[in-house]
């Protein structure tokens, strides 16, 4: 299974344009997407930027890979659209809506969790090099 900025590299490619130009015209930095920040999390305001720029793109397939990466031709998902109408009809469309929302709600919890991490590992990072720099001053 890919994860989040694989599929934003999947975008790129199957729009037939270059990466870096992909990315120049997202003003995103093609760097956060190659190497071991592939496996970072995308902050929200990169997703918005992504899916306002390609309104064709599936939001619960870029998000949490769930469905097809286009929506359909007349501009609708072939999966379940996250929407919330102002009144709820029917308990099968509250039933989706609760379900949409709940996949969206874990993948942004996923998405908080390898922040942390990576938090985490920057931070340990942080005080080793503080460490070194410190031994070299009492040299």
């Amino acid at each position: 299974m890919t994860n989040i900025k694989e599929r934003v590299l999947l975008i790129a490619e199957a729009k037939g344009i270059q990466k870096v130009d992909f990315f120049k015209g997202l003003e995103l930095s093609y760097a956060n997407f190659k190497g071991v920040q592939k496996n970072s999390a995308l902050g929200s305001d990169a997703i918005a930027t992504i899916l306002s720029n390609y309104p064709d793109v599936n939001p619960e397939w870029l998000v949490i890979g769930i469905g097809e990466m286009f929506k359909s031709e007349h501009g609708e998902f072939d999966g379940v659209a996250i929407t919330l109408p102002s009144k709820i009809d029917s308990h099968v469309e509250s039933r989706t809506i609760y379900t949409a929302l709940e996949k969206v709600i874990n993948a942004q919890q996923a998405t908080i969790q390898s922040q942390e991490i990576t938090i985490s590992a920057l931070t340990d990072r942080i005080d080793l090099l503080e460490k070194k720099k410190s031994k070299k001053k009492k040299r």
